[in-house]
């Protein structure tokens, strides 16, 4: 197996110090991959991408998988504004371009955006217009693209019509544990009784027992997901989900983790965003350690 984690689940820690942490878990837990994200943020250990230099080339070079997580929170690719859009659209590419210059086996990027008065139609259009732009530039740059479940793409189902339809080698899926058990509600004042009725059961119940607005409720299950879309998936996001609160440690969280029998022969990395705040070598090893006896159950 190939496992690895996201530098930025060591929140308040500096990216120095991250480093030096993980360079010490790799060594006690034999990870051969690393996840580094090119967005910089005060609350996790991250970058911009021109802030890249040979300490970082030095650190990423120890690893067999590389992957960079390309920006999304402060950009906007969708934006009717045609300077944001330009200039965001440069950014994903430059960071991609970083990518590639420092060895990075893949990228991760997330459909985020703003997109007032947008139909989901069109929204999705203009999704997978910057998509494919996107997986033509990684196959110039010989870097595997990958999309995660989340944002507008939250929809697994949504996520494999793009990547099948575009259908290129240089173009994968990230599957987000954690992303694909997480409801889409919509506003209370809709279906007021309905809707706050599906969120007091995802906080009260041990498991995700209704089906309705989940990521793969066009599966009916992760397992019939998995199946049908595995030759599709590059890469796995490891965390657990509560019904109200994300990235938790493996174990914290009520979901079902049985589906991960179906996936015995991935081959591809495994990346924790597990968020840590404190203890973080004993936090980690522990939901190291679980997540093995999951796997090898």
């Amino acid at each position: 197996m190939i496992v690895g984690a996201s530098l930025g689940s060591f929140i308040n820690l500096t990216l120095e110090r991250a480093i030096k942490l993980y360079l010490k878990l790799s060594d006690e837990f034999g990870l051969k991959a690393v996840e580094l994200r090119f967005e910089k943020d005060i609350r996790w250990p991250s970058l911009w991408h021109w802030e890249v230099d040979n300490r970082i080339r030095c650190f990423l070079e120890r690893f067999e998988v590389v992957g960079v997580h390309l920006p999304f929170i402060y950009i906007n690719p969708i934006s009717p504004n045609t300077k944001i859009r330009e200039e965001s659209i440069k950014q994903l590419k430059e960071a991609m371009t970083k990518a590639a210059e420092v060895g990075a086996t893949y990228t991760v990027m997330h459909a985020n955006g703003l997109f007032l008065g947008f139909s989901k139609e069109r929204q999705f259009d203009e999704w997978f217009g910057i998509i494919n732009e996107l997986a033509s530039y990684a196959e110039e740059k010989s870097l595997l693209l990958t999309v995660e479940n989340a944002d507008f793409l939250w929809n697994l189902a949504d996520l494999a019509k793009i990547v099948k339809k575009i259908n290129s080698p240089w173009l994968k899926i990230t599957f987000d544990i954690g992303h694909a058990h997480m409801r889409k509600v919509p506003s209370l004042q809709e279906y007021p009784l309905k809707e706050l009725f599906l969120r007091i059961s995802d906080a009260i119940l041990p498991s995700f027992l209704f089906k309705k607005n989940m990521p793969y409720e066009e599966y009916n299950s992760i397992e019939n997901f998995v199946r049908a879309e595995k030759e599709f998936i590059y890469a796995i996001h490891v965390h657990d989900y509560n019904g109200r609160r994300d990235h938790l440690p493996i174990g914290e969280g009520k979901i079902n983790f049985s589906f991960l029998s179906e996936l015995k022969d991935f081959k591809g990395p495994w990346i924790f965003e597990v968020k840590l705040f404190k203890n973080y070598y004993e936090n980690f090893a522990k939901s190291y350690n679980k997540f093995m006896k999951l796997m090898n159950k």
